[in-house]
């Protein structure tokens, strides 16, 4: 058997650290529940928290609602603790089954924006792993309900969240949604400015 360069060795050792350690990263959010602050006092998001830790992040924020974007799924374990804890802490529960992966319809995206601008406040907003369908709720709150840019609104949706888009991932579906929201919003404003002028 042929042994490799040494160079070449080196080479093949620093790609498998440099995927190593974003695989290392994300893995890091979900043990600690990749809990993030959308909007001080007002909007958090979450990976999918057991009961214990829901419950102590309701209390230390005082949390009045949970948009829940995996939807209802009555039979699982996890929604039923979350639909306890949520119940025994006075907390709206809202759910919006979406998929990391498609590209939700126009409607569903309504359907979200307005749970995200009407929900009691403070909001958790989570899914499985907080990752992408929270970073595009995420997103379209900082966009069409706090006014921020979109260009920082997307930010929601970065590898800092774990969102990860790229190789074989079919997650992009979030940032294209995002994108679609942004750019029927626009065209939406600029029909309407069209329509106030003489």
């Amino acid at each position: 058997m042929t042994k490799l360069p040494k160079s070449v060795r080196n080479g093949i050792v620093a790609v498998l650290l440099l995927c190593a350690l974003p695989a290392a990263y994300a893995g890091c959010l979900q043990i600690v529940g990749n809990v993030h602050t959308v909007e001080p006092d007002l909007v958090y998001r979450s990976a999918q928290l057991g009961p214990a830790a829901l419950q102590k992040l309701i209390d230390a924020h005082h949390i009045r609602s949970i948009l829940n974007l995996r939807g209802t799924h009555r039979d699982a374990a996890w929604y039923r603790d979350e639909t306890l804890v949520a119940a025994g802490s006075g907390v709206e529960e809202i759910a919006i089954g979406i998929s990391a992966d498609e590209e939700p319809s126009p409607e569903t995206l309504a359907r979200i924006e307005a749970a995200v601008r009407d929900a009691p406040k403070p909001l958790l907003i989570h899914c499985k792993s907080g990752a992408d369908r929270s970073g595009l709720a995420s997103a379209i709150y900082e966009y069409a309900v706090a006014g921020r840019p979109a260009a920082v609104a997307d930010g929601q949706l970065s590898f800092f969240y774990g969102h990860f888009p790229w190789l074989i991932s079919r997650t992009g579906a979030m940032d294209e949604a995002f994108v679609d929201f942004v750019q029927r919003r626009e065209a939406s404003r600029a029909f309407a400015a069209g329509d106030s002028q003489p």
